[in-house]
């Protein structure tokens, strides 16, 4: 990767949480039992699969991407069918989570689910307490 191309602030960002992944999730694993284990894992890997192809862009399509993709620091816009209400979360390093702000780890159960997921996309979310069909009507990054 050329220099200039590391200059930019929203790709260095990305970089940085690829060198998080890889140094940190071992130890976040952990304290998953082992079935939950395994989804969380697949999901990360999936998610720095995703990172990587998104690195490989150039700085418009990048910002174009992030504009409809969840990744570490979006700010995501879930709309809950059966309501018709509106939540917001940020997906965030487990170092940055503040429940009271909607601040979720991506590792949390919520987090992980948010992760990766594109504008539109409709999908099942499950909670501890029930299940929700839910639509992605919005993402930026914070």
């Amino acid at each position: 990767m050329n220099r200039s191309r590391m200059s930019n602030p929203t790709r260095s960002r990305l970089v940085d949480q690829l060198v998080f992944l890889d140094e940190q999730t071992t130890m976040y694993l952990n304290s998953y039992p082992s079935q939950q284990k395994i989804q969380v894992h697949k999901s990360i890997k999936q998610y720095v699969k995703i990172l990587e192809r998104l690195l490989e862009l150039d700085d418009v399509n990048l910002v174009k991407t992030l504009s409809k993709v969840t990744v570490i620091g979006s700010n995501i816009t879930i709309c809950y069918e059966e309501e018709g209400s509106n939540e917001v979360f940020t997906v965030v390093l487990p170092t940055e989570i503040d429940p009271d702000q909607n601040r979720i780890s991506l590792f949390s159960p919520i987090g992980n689910q948010l992760l990766s997921k594109s504008t539109g996309e409709t999908f099942i979310l499950q909670t501890p307490e029930a299940e929700y069909s839910v639509r992605i009507v919005g993402t930026a990054l914070s």
